[in-house]
């Protein structure tokens, strides 16, 4: 008998769905899930062969507890109650804080939700932690500080209204296929895709313009198509009234900065500056994507709050097809 189970794919963050295909009890392959809405029939080669570590050879399939310098196998019983005898008996000793749990983006949404809500009402403690933590915590920062909420403004659907895609920081054929298998039907309608990286990866075949810029030099990248949208009389003026907050601060801050000094800073020539901002501005709806290549980085926040400065300048937040995505 073969049955097939939704569930999500655990590589990349886009959350693609699949469907096991189970025979009499054992999982035999993945295919796409047709009516799911991210990835809507379509995967990876990544998502076809997620099932292929079940049976790898390394795979632990039993319990191990550690008995002097090695390991021995128990049953799934013994090892859950001996975590939870000992977690018991640490928090009653301890207090609930000297515990903490740590999660993992290879988890579904309900198990990540599972493990924080017994730290929480269980355990009582908010020693909670995720990778992603780490991976977005700029994002998080920088995010939050704009626009309240450390997350993607838009949906990932929403990338195929685009007229505009500002890509900076990802690779993002190789990292999130199927999220770039969107920016693609937004091409094929005709949005330009402006691709700011230094390296020649998978998308930038597709870039109508790659802007090769030193790493270290996200901000003044930015900073230079801010310039360029304001001395040009670009900006959206209705939305920066209106929806934003300080635009003062940000037109005084680029006032004193000239392209010929951001050509210097990024090796990026100053025709380009002025066309990626001419992309991006004049889009009907434009969108930034990114992903770790500028938050796992020393001015990882400064760099989040720049693309978010870029798309409120611009009016490209609360619209489909706009937003600043991470990834």
């Amino acid at each position: 008998m073969i049955e097939f189970v939704p569930t999500i794919c655990p590589y990349c963050g886009a959350g693609c769905g699949i469907l096991l295909v189970v025979k009499d009890g054992t999982v035999v392959g993945a295919r796409p899930w047709p009516e799911h809405p991210i990835s809507q029939g379509k995967l990876c080669i990544k998502g076809w062969n997620a099932h292929e570590f079940i049976y790898h050879e390394d795979r632990l399939k039993k319990p191990l507890i550690r008995e002097g310098d090695s390991f021995k196998e128990v049953s799934w019983r013994q090892a859950i109650r001996s975590v939870a005898e000992r977690l018991g008996e640490i928090r009653d000793k301890n207090g609930p804080d000297s515990l903490a749990f740590l999660s993992s983006a290879k988890c579904t949404n309900e198990e990540n939700y599972l493990l924080q809500k017994f730290a929480r009402a269980i355990i009582g403690t908010n020693n909670i932690d995720h990778c992603a933590r780490l991976c977005h915590a700029s994002t998080v920062a920088g995010l939050g500080e704009a626009f309240g909420s450390g997350a993607m403004t838009n949906s990932i659907p929403d990338i195929e209204e685009a007229g505009g895609i500002f890509i900076i920081g990802s690779d993002t054929m190789s990292q999130h296929p199927l999220v770039a298998r969107r920016i693609m039907i937004a091409k094929e309608k005709g949005a330009k895709i402006i691709l700011a990286d230094p390296r020649r990866v998978q998308i930038s075949r597709f870039a109508d313009l790659h802007l090769m810029h030193k790493p270290g030099s996200d901000v003044a990248l930015i900073n230079g198509m801010m310039k360029y949208i304001l001395d040009h009389e670009l900006e959206d003026e209705t939305f920066i009234s209106e929806k934003t907050e300080d635009f003062e601060k940000l037109k005084e801050a680029l006032e004193g900065l000239s392209l010929g000094e951001i050509e210097k800073i990024t090796g990026v020539s100053k025709g380009e500056i002025e066309r990626a901002a001419l992309l991006y501005a004049e889009a009907k709806a434009s969108c930034i994507i990114y992903a770790m290549g500028i938050t796992q980085h020393t001015t990882g926040t400064d760099n989040v709050l720049s693309a978010a400065n870029l798309a409120m300048l611009t009016g490209n937040i609360g619209r489909p097809g706009t937003g600043v995505n991470p990834l």
